[in-house]
């Protein structure tokens, strides 16, 4: 399908636009899990199989981010029909490099959902041996692929940007859609599985609950023989987990496998029309929001994981506002002295604009607009009380359990 001038302005700008989006998301990532390391003398800021598998992610992202935010810049100049290609063989292949390192985020998922599944399911985490497998089987494949695929001569022009040639489409398949497909159909059946013994246990808890308000009447009037089998009974259908932990953990596990299919979910599709001999068909908006998206998953997961963070400052510090809390959760930010100050302008602003709305402009007023602003410029020095409360509350750390137990990474 031969495109006209605008529309090969569109798919090369849009993806641009997405690809530095994720790369500032996963940097985040990256620098948060670094600081983690760095701050490893408090407990509840040690670094997980959860962060570690993040920080993998991420940087497969970067990766990927990176060379797609070029588009067709690294295009030879003199492929025809292309828009703003400035390029040669050699900057051609350097992008083709980085994007195929990008199918290393797919396998982290894939683990991530693993993880999600022991911490969910089976109650447990991932010892340090599965975990070494894990990062290997990840980036393994990924460098793999792009030594392989350079070794070969397999990357080239492909449309949009640098990478598998079309005269070599079996390896895009050995390499990146085979995998990628059956990455997504065990991830679903994995999600599936986690599911439905959610909705297993959730049940469990009613019913516990029903017994548990039966029980204690039943207590209160009966011999202690009968409390005794009642106690029994209570322990054989109490959950074993806390509703709570369940739900803070299975929202951020659904959440990372949702932005997961988004970010895949239209490539797969026109790669399917194309594999069943209707590549000629595929709908331009189809194949323009699927290399716009494909770059997209490190913003999604930067926002994903700084949600609980961002929650806890939102109930922490109300008066804050929306957008001033979201750039101080953002670890980029976090030692940004000048970015402090813009944002204490900002909010000192907000509260002045807000009572002068209300009304409350008196002496009165002013003083406690003072107090406020105050409060708002010393809330630097909050951080630290409340940092142990954020990083509890982080996504994949089982409160007591992930987080509270021996970092084996760092002493061994």
């Amino acid at each position: 399908m031969d495109l006209t001038r605008q529309q090969q302005q569109f798919a090369s700008i849009l993806p641009r636009i997405t690809s530095f989006m994720s790369l500032i998301g996963s940097s985040s990532i990256v620098v948060d899990v670094v600081q983690k390391y760095r701050k490893r003398g408090n407990s509840n800021s040690k670094p997980t199989t959860y962060h570690r598998l993040m920080l993998g992610m991420s940087f497969c992202d970067i990766f990927m981010s990176g060379g797609l935010m070029m588009t067709t810049w690294p295009i030879p100049a003199d492929t025809p029909d292309t828009y703003t290609t400035y390029g040669n063989d050699a900057t051609c292949k350097t992008q083709a490099f980085f994007v195929q390192l990008g199918i290393g985020a797919p396998f982290y998922t894939l683990c991530l959902s693993v993880y999600y599944y022991l911490v969910i399911v089976k109650d447990s985490r991932p010892n340090l041996i599965l975990e070494r497998c894990m990062h290997f089987v990840c980036l393994s494949f990924a460098f793999g692929t792009v030594i392989a695929s350079l070794a070969l001569d397999l990357f080239g022009y492909a449309k949009y940007f640098c990478w598998f040639s079309a005269e070599h489409d079996l390896f895009r398949w050995l390499f990146w859609f085979g995998p990628l497909w059956a990455i997504i159909a065990i991830v679903a059946v994995i999600m599936s599985m986690i599911y439905f013994d959610i909705v297993k246990q959730e049940k469990k808890q009613r019913r516990w609950k029903g017994v548990n308000d039966q029980g204690a009447t039943t207590v209160n009037s009966n011999s202690g023989g009968t409390h005794n089998r009642e106690n029994r009974n209570l322990r054989n259908i109490t959950p074993r987990r806390s509703v709570r932990v369940s739900d803070s953990v299975k929202s951020q596990a659904f959440r990372y496998v949702g932005s997961f299919f988004l970010t895949w979910i239209f490539q797969t599709i026109a790669r399917g029309m194309e594999t069943a001999g209707q590549g000629d068909s595929v709908p331009y908006w189809l194949s323009l929001v699927g290399v716009t998206l494909l770059p997209s998953q490190g913003f999604f997961n930067f926002l994903i994981y700084i949600r609980p963070r961002y929650e806890q400052h939102r109930k922490r510090h109300p008066e804050v506002g929306k957008f001033v809390t979201f750039f101080r959760v953002n670890p980029l930010f976090a030692g940004c002295n000048c970015c402090h100050g813009v944002l204490r302008t900002i909010q000192s602003q907000r509260v002045w604009n807000r009572s002068a709305r209300e009304g409350s402009l008196s002496e009165g007023g002013t003083s406690n607009n003072v107090a406020n602003s105050d409060s708002i410029i010393d809330y630097n020095s909050q951080e630290e009380e409340c940092e142990s409360e954020q990083d509890s509350a982080e996504a994949g750390q089982v409160l007591n359990d992930d987080s509270s137990q021996k970092d084996e990474w760092g002493d061994n």
